[in-house]
Order: structure tokens, then sequence, then C-alpha cells
């Protein structure tokens, strides 16, 4: 939007990562034509207050979007409860096939194509539907659904291995907001612990996560989220994202706590990782 000659605002994040409603109402001008900001992040889990946002958004007479990719299967999601606008999903994200997504848009908002040409998806998208896919979403948003009623034990398991992580590392420290957060999403920085290697190392042991850098797309950097809440990059170079699913079990997270046991104390024995720098 910026290439094509619109302002775009930057708003700030809190130290559990959270936009605060105040920084937006101050940062609306009668200029503004759109405010989007995510549902929750991808990263850390925090929720943010998009109800809230999105009132004080549309009392500047601007429209919100909101991107609840991560969202969608582990918290409710209702268009006019959250009073948004616009909405966006993404299948993959609640067990449906890769490539397929949804924009929600209310009605009396207009929103023009980014792709033109013919009159598929209401004259919004252009070209032919991948129809399996698009079965194979509506299938799994009916999974997600029922899924969200789980979201009370999911939430059970998550804090479980939490505390199992931080017997093991009495350092670690949660990023991400302590109880506004997705009941799936654990992420944590364990000091003096390179996150790129314990992934490497983890893998070894069959326990499939992310680390806290933007290595993986080929830049040295730590992640910008972890930045943004005021995190160094050697806290970032240390930290380590789990997610669960309504298909994770107890023993699934006894044997990660297990495997990070295992892990540490080769550490100590055979393997010396990077420093967190």
């Amino acid at each position: 939007m910026e290439r094509l000659g619109y302002r775009v605002t930057y708003l700030p994040v809190d130290e559990y990562g959270r936009v605060h409603p105040g920084t937006l109402d101050a940062a609306l001008t009668p200029d503004t034509v759109l405010v989007s900001v995510m549902l929750a992040n991808n990263e850390v889990g925090t929720i943010q207050p998009v109800g809230e946002l999105a009132r004080i958004t549309h009392a500047a007479g601007a429209l919100f979007h909101t991107d609840a990719v991560q969202a969608a299967g582990k918290l409710p999601l209702d268009v006019d409860a959250l009073e948004v606008d616009l909405l966006s999903l993404s299948a993959h994200k609640f067990h449906g096939p890769k490539g397929v997504g949804a924009l929600y848009v209310r009605k009396g908002v207009t929103v023009d194509p980014v792709v033109h040409g013919g009159s598929q998806e209401g004259g919004l998208r252009a070209g032919t539907e991948n129809v399996p896919a698009i079965v194979g979403m509506g299938r799994a948003a009916e999974e997600a659904r029922l899924a969200v009623s789980d979201a009370e034990r999911i939430a059970f398991l998550r804090d479980r291995l939490q505390t199992g992580i931080e017997t093991l590392v009495p350092g670690a420290r949660l990023n991400g907001h302590p109880s506004e957060r997705l009941p799936n999403t654990l992420n944590l920085t364990l000091p003096a612990l390179r996150g790129e290697s314990l992934v490497v190392a983890l893998d070894q042991h069959g326990i499939a996560l992310s680390s806290g850098s933007a290595c993986k797309s080929g830049s040295p950097d730590p992640t910008h989220v972890l930045l943004a809440m005021g995190r160094t990059e050697e806290e970032g170079h240390c930290a380590l994202r789990f997610s669960l699913s309504r298909e994770t079990t107890e023993q699934d997270i006894e044997d990660t706590v297990h495997a990070l046991a295992q892990v540490l104390e080769e550490m100590e024995t055979t393997v010396r990782f990077l420093p967190c720098k």
C-alpha cells in the first residue's frame, strides 16, 4: 500500500505484544480509511482486544480488518461480537488444505478485486476456483468449530508443558501475555540455549517445534515480533515456540519434556551449542 502512495502507520505493542487501545485512538486521523490488527499473534499467541479496537476505529469513521488466521479453531469467532468489517482465514491453520483461505466482508463494505478478469467469487477474485480445496476448507471449518470446545484441555496441556520446561530450565521466560493468549501456543526464551540448535536437536527425538529466529527463512536476524516486544536479539535467538492441537495428548507432553531433558544432558556431556548471539 505504501508503494501505491498510501501512508501507513505502524502501531507499537507492549511487552506482551498487545496494541493498547489508547495508542490506536491517538494514531487515527480524518484520513484513516482502514485499520488492520491481527486477532492473535502467530509466534507468541497474544490475543488482541479486537472488539475494543474496532469500536474505536468505527468511531473515527474507518473500517476495521482482522487477520484471524491463528485464532480459527482455537477461539470462538463471531464477527458481530468482534464488530469487524473484514476477517481473513487460512485453511491450513485449522487442519484444512494449504493454498485456500476465506475473507469475510460485512454487508455494505465494498472490496475491489486484486486479481482481475473473470467474475468468479462474486467478482472479488478472477480465476477458476480450486473446488476440492474449498470443499476441504469447509469440512475442516466444521471440525474447527467443534475443536474450540476443547480449548480448556489444550491450555492445560500447554501449561503443563511450560511447567516441565521451567523445571528443566529455571530461568525460562514466557513470551506473550500470561492469560490473554491462544490455548495452544507456548513461546519461551531459554537463557544461553540457542533456539535454532535446540530445534535441530529435538528433531532427532521426533519433536517438531520452531525457534524464535528468522534463520529458517535465510535471515540471521531474530524475529521482529520479539524485538517489537522489547526483547533483545540474544533473547530472540534463545526463544522456542511450541504449538499444540486438539490431537495433542498428555503422553506427547511427557515425551517432549523427556526429550528436552535428554538434549540438555547431551549438551553437558557431548555437545556445545553456539551462543545466543
